[in-house]
């Protein structure tokens, strides 16, 4: 069936409601991370919520396809989650397991061609570039008005937010930088994580339309946050495609990196960013505790019992052993030490094959990838999860990677199937 036939499945209105919910979703991931819905026990993000709203209004409109190959992966590291549980049922929490299961079912999903347009990926990433441009100003605006404005709203507002609708959760919102507070966009929790959305924005820009001021805007944003998650973000994104080229990528970035240095180097204190090298040898400091103390744990731990390092110590217990050292839990971390080699495999598997197959480029998925994988704790990330989602994963496949899969439509047309 052509992809005009299937659009037509589509009516204008829906078309026009599935984007006003993806540009919801992509502004819940990102300026509006600290909201979302709290009865005091309980808390759901506001990503989540917009994620699974979008899924339902695209389904009722016909837009959807399973993937199968995906729902395959997704049985595979339910199974293992499963497994894992009931061999560690003392210790292990059956709501992780379920939030687990929650959080990845909508990576079964995919967009029908033309569900939003005929270049429904190209139109997404237009809408995130947009949205990353006017972080990336406000950021940079907010770190000029502190030599001005002296308020603690400026950098932290989350007070202001009823209880009923703030997102929970512990976080380091104001990190001093000398006489300066470090830029955290206004709207985002960390300084990292706005520092890696920027290296997100500014990857996708370098290699899609390639606007030269926007570009400049994004990187002097990301120079504001004085964090490593976006300097490393950039770095593991120009490896891919690894080849002959990588090389000149990094030698260009490191060029622009030294010119940058000895034009702004004293203007914007650069010299503390390079110091944060050495956190990786101080036991409580950031850098040590988000890259270098989770090998700890998971050496320590992988041999505990017989089956700790196949399917690993169960859903949930990754905080529920006193340590004598503090750590962070990045997702290969977690994977590793509830889920074991076979979790983190078919986890990874999982990943991969959302992010697999599409035209966004490759340097952008290699971001969303290791900014999964690496960068922090987002393996129960609903920001994270479905912004790739709404970026890459339920998009379109490319032609040459479409197989069979059932519709999720619900009268019964018959659909093009993705993969």
């Amino acid at each position: 069936m052509s992809q005009a036939l299937v659009a037509s499945t589509v009516t204008a209105r829906a078309r026009l409601v599935l984007r006003a919910g993806l540009v919801f979703l992509l502004l819940s991931a990102t300026i509006l991370e600290r909201f979302g819905l709290n009865s005091g026990t309980a808390s759901v993000s506001l990503a989540l919520v917009a994620g699974y709203g979008f899924v339902a209004v695209a389904a009722v409109a016909g837009a959807l396809s399973l993937s199968f190959e995906r729902c395959l992966l997704y049985g595979s590291c339910l199974s293992v989650a499963l497994v894992s549980l009931l061999c560690n049922e003392s210790a292990s929490s059956p709501s992780s397991l379920l939030y687990v299961a929650a959080m990845y079912l909508p990576f079964t999903l995919v967009l029908k061609p033309g569900s939003l347009d005929a270049d429904d990926a190209g139109w997404v990433l237009q809408r995130f570039l947009d949205l990353a441009l006017f972080c990336a100003c406000v950021g940079i605006l907010q770190f000029c008005a502190q030599t001005l404005l002296h308020a603690d709203w400026l950098f932290d507002f989350t007070p202001y937010i009823p209880s009923q609708l703030r997102a929970l959760g512990t976080f380091n919102t104001v990190i001093p930088m000398g006489s300066f507070n470090k830029s955290n966009g206004f709207f985002f929790r960390e300084p990292s994580g706005f520092s890696y959305l920027m290296a997100l924005g500014l990857v996708a820009e370098s290699f899609g339309p390639r606007r030269k001021r926007r570009m400049a805007c994004l990187g002097l944003a990301l120079l504001l946050t004085y964090s490593g998650t976006g300097i490393l973000a950039l770095l593991l994104a120009l490896l891919h495609p690894f080849g002959p080229k990588t090389l000149l990528r990094f030698g260009a970035l490191l060029a622009i990196g030294a010119l940058v240095f000895w034009l702004l180097g004293d203007a914007l204190n650069l010299s503390f960013t390079l110091g944060r090298v050495n956190e990786f040898n101080s036991t409580y400091s950031s850098g040590y505790m988000r890259y270098v103390a989770p090998f700890r744990l998971v050496s320590e731990s992988i041999d505990s019992s017989w089956w700790a390092a196949w399917i690993g110590h169960g859903p949930g217990t990754i905080f529920r052993t006193v340590r004598d050292y503090e750590f962070h839990d990045p997702t290969w971390a977690k994977l590793l030490f509830e889920y074991g080699l076979c979790g983190f495999s078919g986890f990874l598997a999982l990943y991969l094959s959302m992010l697999r197959g599409h035209d966004t480029a490759l340097q952008a998925r290699a971001a969303l990838f290791w900014g999964w994988l690496v960068l922090g704790g987002h393996l129960l990330s609903p920001e994270q999860n479905f912004l790739a989602l709404a970026l890459v994963g339920w998009m379109p496949l490319t032609a040459s990677s479409r197989p069979n899969a059932p519709s999720l439509a619900p009268a019964p047309v018959l659909a093009p199937v993705t993969g």
